[in-house]
């Protein structure tokens, strides 16, 4: 089955992909200051008005459960709404090119609730064959995705009724989302790569207070895995991504294990894609440094020859 590399997509990496807003000019926010978000002035009058706080989101989405439920759930469909909006620039992202990074023995996990990662797959597999893309995986939930009793997709890609929204896992501690079929199955996925990876990669994934009990969870999984040797952080700057580092030494690992990168661009999914395992420990392995500037067709003049490469070894015909 090969060497597995996974990817952990938090907030931070769909701010990355669309710093100047998305297709629309809209933005992503984290969970702390998701309410500043316009599409939202209404409904923070109104709780504010009922004498809610609303400086805690985490707390705010608990007491409206308990006590508020119908505001509850008008908040939830906001959530939904303004994730699912969120569409990807014309232009080649950062998603795209990780999509293409990566083979078919990684995964790329993503704790966001919405789909720009979907899209990034759409789009490129009419480049390249899907069987040589990475999974994907939404243990919160996703904004577009839907199931049923034999997969999940994207409402992007199908319509009907036979179809299932995904939960999306809010910061609730009174749901078990993980008795949900369609999230227990991400976790399902996670839980085989947190295991089995040689290479893990933290992209915008700051492991906040409201993911305690997922950290414990993968930290007893990882505490199973007995080949990996580099853990990788990507977040907006180098201090930032050390201070994540700090954080995730909950993890028993090697001192040396842990990577802060700069950004993206200094990660070892930019400098070898594809070939990201191939680049461990190994100080001599070199491959072309790829500018942030590079356009699809630049990447993939590239890639496509590794792409090649791979698809001769698995016999598999473009």
């Amino acid at each position: 089955m090969g060497f597995k590399h996974l990817v952990i997509l938090g907030a931070g990496s769909t701010i990355a992909t669309i710093p100047k807003g998305d297709k629309n000019g809209e933005f992503s926010y984290t969970l702390d200051n998701l309410l500043n978000e316009k599409c939202f002035a209404s409904f923070v009058e109104k709780v504010q008005a009922l004498d809610y706080q609303t400086d805690d989101v985490e707390a705010l989405c608990n007491q409206l459960y308990k006590e508020g439920k119908p505001l509850y759930d008008e908040f939830e469909s906001l959530v939904r709404k303004k994730y699912a909006s969120l569409e990807l620039p014309e232009e080649f992202t950062i998603l795209d090119r990780l999509v293409l990074s990566l083979t078919p023995n990684d995964a790329i996990v993503s704790f966001n609730w919405d789909d720009l990662v979907i899209q990034a797959y759409q789009r490129m597999s009419e480049y390249v064959p899907e069987e040589m893309l990475p999974i994907l995986a939404f243990p919160h939930g996703n904004a577009q995705a839907v199931y049923n009793n034999k997969h999940y997709t994207s409402k992007r890609i199908v319509t009907g009724a036979n179809w299932i929204d995904s939960p999306l896992n809010m910061p609730v501690d009174e749901i078990d989302y993980k008795s949900d079929v369609f999230i227990n199955s991400q976790w399902h996925i996670l839980d085989f790569y947190m295991r089995n990876a040689q290479m893990i990669t933290f992209f915008g994934y700051r492991g906040p207070s409201s993911d305690e009990q997922d950290l414990k969870h993968l930290d007893e999984l990882f505490a199973k895995n007995e080949i990996c040797d580099k853990i990788e952080i990507i977040d907006k700057d180098l201090e930032s991504s050390i201070q994540v580092a700090k954080g995730l030494k909950r993890f028993k690992m090697q001192p040396n294990w842990l990577f802060p990168c700069a950004d993206f661009w200094h990660s070892t999914i930019a400098k070898h894609p594809r070939r990201t395992l191939s680049a461990i420990g190994n100080w001599n392995y070199s491959t072309k440094t790829f500018a942030n500037e590079e356009t699809l067709a630049e990447f993939m003049s590239h890639v496509g020859p590794l792409i090649d490469e791979e698809q001769k070894l698995l016999d598999i015909k473009p």
